[in-house]
Order: structure tokens, then sequence, then C-alpha cells
């Protein structure tokens, strides 16, 4: 496991702290838990980006072939694989 140095002002430290004794954890599995949820979310939202480009570039293909774009979102995503969603898993425009 990899060490980091953080520096916070003291108001933020402080809602640190308090939040992780409010959590019943350290501030340290508080911040790497933030950290988590935040490469996460990016992830998330990298991968959706991606599926928006490859449903935009499909309508193109389409207009181009004269083929429905449903059609070849679904020939699209058949090569994606079968892996259902995970829990929470949403556009971010969807998202809560």
């Amino acid at each position: 496991m990899g060490a980091l140095t953080v520096r916070l002002p003291a108001s933020l430290h402080e809602k640190v702290r308090d939040l992780a004794e409010e959590e019943g954890i350290s501030m340290n599995q508080l911040v790497m838990l933030a950290v988590s949820e935040k490469i996460t979310r990016l992830d998330a939202e990298a991968q959706f980006a991606h599926l928006d480009a490859l449903e935009r570039f499909g309508e193109a293909v389409a207009e181009e072939e004269g083929a429905q774009p449903d059609e070849l979102m679904e020939e699209l995503l058949s090569q994606a694989g079968d892996e259902e969603p995970r829990e929470g898993d949403r556009r971010p425009a969807e998202a809560k």
C-alpha cells in the first residue's frame, strides 16, 4: 500500500475529522473512501461518454448505410459482452 501526505486547510481538516468520527471510521479510511468514490464516478462517466460516442457513431453510420440506428446500436452492444450493470450504474444525467 502506498503512502500519501495531504495538506488540508484547517477548516477542511476539521470537517474530515468530524465526519470520520460521525461515521465511526478513521480519517484515513474516510479519505480513502472519498478518493475511491471519485475515481469510480469518473470511470463511469468516461464509460458513459464512450457509449454515447458509439451511439452517435452508429447513428451516423446508419444514415450513411440506410440502416436503422437501433439495429446498429444493438449490433455494437452485442459485441460489448453480457455483464449485468452494477448497482448504482446510471448515466450521469439520471443519477440523483
